[in-house]
């Protein structure tokens, strides 16, 4: 079902990327993670409370959580929100926020999303936004997910996916590989729908948007080097007529890229058994 290899540096068969790619990325580019508008607001910030449906009595955890956006936002309407990071920068960050926005239910800690310090069905609510496309393990983290949600428990996420066509996906994830060297890749709909499934969760899309990006800002948010710089430009650039429709890429009067969309989904799933073990 999963398709592996893609453009962005990966060789046949396998994802790129690793831990240590993630924690080196995240600890230098932190701070810009506080104030980031893509993270800390945006309407699908408001779409994930809308589903979690919070009566004030669950217990939620948010899955690499960065600077605690998703977090702060769930912990208005629940119980308790914990929400685990690898990067222990950004873990500093959100337990700064939110002690500044007087949030005394929200608790961050340093956690791998594929080893999770807590026990078996243990939360009501699982979220993860803007995130999955760095796991190294995708499967071991979505398990992850599912092993410490309550049975029927609801699982939220949200991230950019690459398109069906395999053209179109390599071009997304090269491009995304390059700006930021901790990406391991955008999956598809399906891909994620599958291993949502594989893992015990009965999953669909209930929101598909365009996530228009500036240029500029974009990749300043990850200082790649000159010559990555240079090559995004060149692949912008070069952009075909339908590559150029499909992640709406514009330019301005001197043939300089910018902006373009990245494809968002929300996916909303139920616990519908444990992780066979």
């Amino acid at each position: 079902m999963t398709r592996e290899g893609t453009g962005a540096g990966a060789s046949a068969g396998k994802t790129t990327g690793s831990n240590d790619a993630v924690q080196e990325q995240f600890s230098r580019r932190a701070d810009r993670y506080t104030t980031s508008h893509v993270h800390a607001s945006g309407e699908d910030l408001a779409w994930v409370v809308a589903e979690a449906s919070l009566t004030g009595g669950e217990h939620i955890l948010d899955v690499a959580t960065g600077a605690g956006h998703t977090a702060f936002a769930l912990a208005r309407g629940a119980r308790t929100v914990t929400g685990v990071d690898l990067t222990a920068r950004m873990v500093e960050n959100a337990t700064r926020l939110a002690a500044e926005r007087g949030l005394d239910n929200v608790q961050f800690l340093v956690a791998d999303a594929v080893h999770m310090p807590f026990p078996d069905h243990h939360f009501d609510i699982v979220a993860c936004r803007f995130a999955a496309h760095h796991f190294v393990d995708p499967d071991a983290s979505i398990g992850e997910m599912s092993r410490v949600l309550k049975p029927d428990g609801l699982l939220l996420m949200v991230d950019h996916i690459a398109p069906d066509e395999a053209r179109l996906d390599e071009y997304i994830n090269r491009i995304d590989w390059l700006r930021d060297q901790s990406h391991v890749r955008e999956w598809t709909a399906r891909e994620w729908l599958h291993r949502f499934q594989q893992a015990g969760v009965s999953a669909t899309v209930v929101r598909e948007w365009d996530l228009h990006m500036e240029v500029s800002w974009w990749i300043d948010q990850s200082a790649p080097d000159e010559e990555r710089r240079a090559e995004i430009d060149r692949m912008f650039r070069e952009a075909d007529a339908n590559t150029r429709a499909m992640f709406a890429i514009q330019f301005d009067d001197h043939k300089q890229p910018v902006s373009f969309a990245l494809k968002c989904v929300l996916f909303k799933g139920r616990k519908v058994a444990a992780i066979a073990r």
